[in-house]
């Protein structure tokens, strides 16, 4: 009836304008803050987001220009520059309210074994605990106790890593290394800090959070399959192919699901199973983003490389283009270039990863890291103090 076509008409724009904003918000957070993308409108978008610009723009009108900006850092502080629970608060509604949408409107309807029951019990149970182990794990934090120990496995490339004193603890940096200026704290091996588990990612729990996005892909790619699988399925069982519907198609034939299938079986199936599409897609919208990350985090593990260290060597290879233009002018006059150096430069020699030792060791350090802590777990957003 009229009625029951303008709701599955309505569901289908409101799934496809949530996968839209869940694309465009993956996109945003993903590719906004690389170097690539900072002069593209991602680059601008994450910038406005992250500076707290959107939320000045909404308060200036009933609270003023001053009292939006101090509104503004504040909530930047607390959110962005500062542990919180936010992003964990988050995963966790995610994750218990997919749960229970998936058994009260697809298993319970449509899935009744055992063995339907035992995968989503395991699937969402692993997703959980990879998630717990990254959240309350040691991600190598350097102390000045510790410090010398860290100086010893990780050595200077003097390309991307130089020798430094670190301001913080007042001794030599060790390579790799980075101050995390959310969590107040030296880390070895810095890849990122991830806003789902509250705490930085590093040396010691790389290996975690790659089990941790493998865990997440593997649970939207369930639910995705077990959504569609249930729908199928139900179809055909109900033989729906074959039901004729009120109406005519422009070849004159009666209307069925085979026939019409953009518009009778659209609607037919948002009508009957629209928790189960609703779900599956934005699994399936979500799962892109994971797949995507997840193959990101393998390739930069396999090439001994982290997000933090990515970035880097886009400025290094920026340099590299500069000079190269700079000598390829100055040699058109003269041998040497501007700085007297000899004409002969082994750029690829210098543009080398020194910390790329093939792909299995790579795995392996990243899977046994060199330097192992005296104990693997800690408390979530716990910062670390050093002894004066």
């Amino acid at each position: 009836n009229s009625t029951s076509s303008r709701s599955s008409d309505m569901s289908t724009a409101a799934l496809a304008l949530a996968a839209c904003v869940a694309l465009s918000a993956m996109a945003v957070l993903i590719l906004g803050p690389t170097e690539r993308c900072a002069h593209t409108a991602l680059g601008r978008a994450y910038e406005g987001v992250h500076s707290g610009q959107w939320l000045v723009s909404a308060l200036a009108l009933p609270l003023g220009r001053a009292r939006a900006n101090a509104l503004a850092r504040r909530c930047q502080d607390a959110l962005c520059d500062a542990p919180n629970p936010f992003g964990q608060v988050v995963y966790v509604l995610l994750v218990l309210g997919g749960h229970k949408s998936f058994i009260d409107g697809v298993q319970s309807v449509h899935l009744h074994s055992l063995a339907w029951a035992r995968a989503t019990s395991g699937t969402f149970t692993l997703a959980l605990a990879t998630w717990i182990v990254v959240c309350c794990t040691d991600p190598g934090v350097i102390t000045r106790e510790n410090n010398d120990v860290y100086l010893a496995a990780y050595e200077y490339d003097d390309v991307v890593y130089h020798r430094k004193e670190c301001r913080t603890l007042g001794v030599a940096a060790p390579a790799r290394s980075k101050f995390c200026t959310t969590t107040k704290r030296r880390v070895a091996r810095f890849d990122h800090f991830c806003v789902w588990v509250n705490n930085t990612i590093g040396a010691n729990n790389t290996r975690w959070f790659l089990l941790f996005l493998a865990a997440q892909t593997w649970l939207v790619t369930y639910v995705t399959g077990a959504c569609a699988y249930a729908v199928w399925r139900d179809l055909r069982d109900r033989d729906a192919w074959n039901i004729v519907f009120e109406g005519y198609t422009k070849r004159g034939e009666r209307r069925t699901i085979g026939n019409d299938p953009f518009d009778i079986g659209r609607r037919f199936i948002m009508y009957h199973y629209g928790a189960a599409v609703l779900l599956g897609v934005f699994c399936a919208v979500i799962g892109v983003g994971l797949m995507f990350f997840l193959a990101y985090h393998i390739r930069l593990a396999a090439t001994n490389v982290t997000t933090n260290e990515e970035f880097k060597w886009d400025v290094v290879r920026d340099s590299v283009e500069m000079t190269k233009n700079s000598k390829a002018k100055v040699d058109d006059t003269d041998a040497n270039d501007n700085d007297g150096a000899p004409a002969d430069i082994d750029w690829d020699e210098i543009m080398k990863n020194k910390y790329d030792r093939g792909i299995l060791n790579n795995f392996l350090e990243v899977t046994f890291p060199p330097v192992p802590t005296p104990s693997m777990w800690r408390l979530p957003c716990a910062r670390e103090t050093s002894a004066p």
